[in-house]
């Protein structure tokens, strides 16, 4: 929108068809051209409203309790304009019929606040992939090859579907977002201080994924199937149904990705006078399915009661082929050759969860949200481990091979309660939160050299987890001015948990009992300053939480090859985060600067022992500062061409001080460039061209990351009167996208590379049925939905 230098005013009155004032109607002005918010403000007690804006063309939008109520047009003006009074229909459903809006017409990336939403549904290369893929199109997310998820540079994001945590570590939530479809999503939160009403874990910030839900009335819905190709044939399927009539709203869906994934990886590393060069092929054989069902009814305008349940299975087998060439440092002579091969015979990871939840808005801004969830998450590992050593003629020396039979069954619960009421100009919002964690860890291994398989009672344990979390929060936000807005919160959360290692009967491993029990206190602070000439101002402050994940405080070591252990810390603390930012936005360009510091930072560490063994292990190793500078351009550069454009530069500084590793700093600056274009061709065929470049950088302890990078492009037609999309993208062209790393710390050096199945071309095809016009906008989420719309 141009900007124009001569301000004009609207203003006006809004009231019912009762004739009554209307308090707290949301009320938008949009740029008619761009659709893009200019500014926002509530009606009145009185129900008179004001707008200070340029001269230009508007829309404007009237919603109440959730639902769009009024939207007109308004012309250009000069001078002062009283639209007079506006009356609303306070029953959104008696709405007349409006046409849902394309996602063509929503921009890439949007501002709200302290929130950046990606528009994921607008993407044409994350069609057909999975919810863990499109995460990599996020500016300033990186999914590491171990499935750990960073956000500018900083490790601890928390990952929340509809506001809801999942409380599942990152093995865990790899497969659940890999069970999940991209199509299912409509877009993706990154929020970087969030404010009390939520969770205080996620020392990065948090990940949010919204996903879609129809608002049309009668019945529809839509199917999406896919077919995409690297060194194998995968296929998706994407399912779902909305039917709403009246009070209730029932929804269903179904997708899965079937399909073999390769992956290639070397470990070499060199200690204690011995080089050792390890090779792996890996073929992933597990295939996801996922469904949803669910229903909303809302008891009269103000109360709606709603249930949502899911389902996300993922299972199938795996093989690993590993090949260790072992030399001697000094002389280079070939000392052995160790061949591998796991076996997966079994690889399942089933969750269930359900959620109960009652919404309340009263008329004077005063709302109610209850929120019941339970969740099961079942998964089990079965491992046949061969491993043969040769001498470096190829003769036979010795070998053993063993079985791993792990289980994991884990039982969620949450209660939440969040109550708002206004008071004065500004509003209270309070709640409470109670959740619980149960988690149940089997770990078998049996020596297969004989001719029956014998479990090894020393290599065997059971670890049961258990963590409760407390939680309460205050939070106040009021206008202190014009275009001066402030909200200060404090949030309370007491921890208990309790590890307990028994090792089988009869074995020379002690039991190991621990018992944490810490309170903290998180508080949050925002002030937003918005003018219509120079932009809009943010400077907020959070303090957040990394617990220790379950698994990481087991003290038992399992055994990765015949060289690599993996070993928990039952010692491992919570690392805490201090973050302060600064946000400014003016018209399409977003800067922000953060500096956030961590304290009792947490990273898996490579330890050698035995001389020739290496153990992986968490530990708390110090602190870390992370300043951090975002710059987002959006760009209309012609009719045809779209341009948005996110530039990351931070500085990571690792403070280090162990009796182990002794007292040093490591730091680096990087850098991550997301470029994603947009071209409107001839014949309706719409072209997306998303690169994605990180630079160099540091992750845990001592571990150097070479830069790395992606480019995908993708092509869409919509067909048959705009109901059908056809869709052709191809991820990856260059197989840029691997990772390499060097470790030294104390006698180990250490170099690993990763190549994924990145480069794949997908085709699909979607179709929309039934009614595409809606009579109300009134968001009836289920979950905790409703806390990502808070900021």
């Amino acid at each position: 929108m141009a900007q124009n230098k001569i301000d004009i005013n609207i203003k006006g009155i809004v009231k019912n068809t009762k004739n009554e004032p209307v308090d707290g109607a949301t009320l938008f002005l949009k740029d008619s051209n761009s659709g893009q918010i200019v500014k926002q403000v509530l009606s009145n007690p009185d129900g008179s409203f004001h707008f200070a804006v340029p001269s230009e063309t508007y829309i404007l939008s009237i919603t109440y309790l959730g639902a769009l109520s009024y939207q007109t047009a308004l012309p250009k003006s000069s001078g002062n304009t009283d639209l007079g009074i506006v009356k609303i229909e306070l029953n959104a459903r008696s709405l007349k019929e409006v046409v849902i809006e394309s996602s063509a017409n929503k921009p890439l990336i949007k501002i709200e606040g302290r929130k950046m939403i990606y528009n994921i549904e607008r993407s044409i290369t994350a069609q057909g992939t999975n919810a863990l893929e499109s995460l990599k199109k996020i500016p300033g997310i990186i999914v590491n090859q171990d499935n750990t998820i960073t956000l500018n540079g900083a490790s601890g994001a928390l990952v929340m579907i509809n506001g809801r945590q999942t409380y599942l570590q990152a093995e865990e939530l790899a497969q659940l977002l890999k069970s999940m479809s991209a199509s299912d999503l409509k877009s993706v939160e990154v929020i970087k201080n969030p404010s009390a009403e939520y969770d205080a874990a996620g020392t990065g910030g948090i990940v949010n994924l919204v996903l879609k839900k129809s608002m049309a009335e009668g019945f529809n819905g839509s199917m999406n199937n896919g077919i995409a190709y690297g060194k194998t044939l995968k296929q998706n399927t994407n399912i779902n149904l909305n039917f709403r009539k009246g009070k209730l709203n029932m929804f269903g869906g179904y997708n899965h990705n079937f399909g073999h994934f390769a992956m290639d990886y070397d470990n070499d590393r060199t200690t204690n006078g011995k080089i050792y060069l390890n090779s792996n092929h890996d073929i992933d054989k597990k295939h996801s399915i996922g469904s949803t069902l669910g229903a909303d009814y809302a008891i009269d305008t103000t109360k709606t009661l709603g249930v949502v349940m899911n389902a996300n299975f993922s299972g199938g087998g795996g093989l690993i082929f590993p090949i260790t060439d072992i030399y001697d440092q000094a002389t280079g002579n070939l000392l052995q050759i160790l061949r591998s091969k796991s076996d997966y015979p079994q690889q399942k990871a089933h969750r269930y969860n359900a959620n109960l939840n009652y919404r309340y808005k009263g008329s004077n801004r005063t709302s109610l949200d209850i929120d019941a969830d339970y969740g099961i998450f079942d998964a089990a590992t079965k491992n046949v481990s061969t491993n043969t050593f040769y001498s470096p003629s190829g003769a036979f020396e010795s070998s053993n091979n063993f079985l791993v039979a792990n289980s994991r069954n884990i039982k969620l619960y949450a209660l939440k309660a969040d109550y708002g009421f206004p008071i004065g100009k500004g509003r209270v919002s309070t709640g409470a939160k109670f959740s619980s964690v149960a988690a149940d860890n089997v770990f078998d291994q049996y020596d297969m050299n004989g001719s029956e398989n014998v479990i090894d009672i020393n290599l065997s344990n059971t670890f049961n987890y258990k963590e409760q979390v407390s939680a309460g929060y205050l939070k106040y936000e009021t206008p202190l001015a014009e275009g001066l807005n402030v909200d200060i919160g404090l949030r309370l959360e007491n921890t208990h948990s309790q590890g307990d290692l028994q090792p089988r009967e009869g074995s020379t491993i002690p039991p190991t009992s621990v018992v944490r029990n810490y309170l903290n206190l998180f508080p949050t602070a925002a002030i937003t300053y918005k003018t219509t000439q120079s932009g809009t101002y943010n400077l907020s402050f959070a303090r957040r939480i990394d617990r220790p994940a379950y698994n990481n405080l087991n003290p038992f070591s399992y055994p990765v090859d015949e060289l690599s252990y993996w070993k928990g810390n039952p010692f491992l603390k919570p690392q805490y985060a201090n973050t302060l930012a600064l946000q400014y936005i003016y018209k399409k360009t977003t800067i922000a600067v953060s500096y956030t510091h961590t304290t009792d930072i947490s990273n898996t560490i490579t330890e050698v022992f035995q001389d020739n063994l290496i153990n992986m292990i968490p530990r708390n190793i110090g602190f870390q500062n992370n300043l951090n500078l975002t710059i987002t351009q959006q760009l209309s550069l012609t009719k045809w061409w779209n341009m948005t454009i996110t530039g990351i530069a931070y500085r990571l500084e690792n403070k280090v001080g162990t009796v182990e590793y002794g007292n040093y700093n490591r730091s680096r600056l990087s850098g991550t460039l997301n470029i994603q274009q947009n071209f409107n061709l001839p014949g309706g065929i719409i072209a997306e061209a998303a690169s994605i470049w990180n630079s160099k950088r540091i992750s845990s302890l001592n571990t150097n990351v070479k830069s790395n990078s992606q480019i995908d492009l993708g092509l869409k037609k919509n067909l048959m009167q705009n109901k059908a999309t056809l869709s052709l993208g191809v991820s990856d062209i260059f197989r840029g996208n691997r990772y390499n790393t060097d470790t030294e710390l104390n006698n180990l050096l250490l170099h690993t590379t990763y190549v994924g199945e990145t480069r794949q071309v997908r085709l699909n095809f979607s179709y929309r049925f039934g009614n595409n016009k809606i009579k109300t906008q009134d968001r009836r989420e289920s979950g905790l939905e409703n806390e990502s719309q808070r900021l």
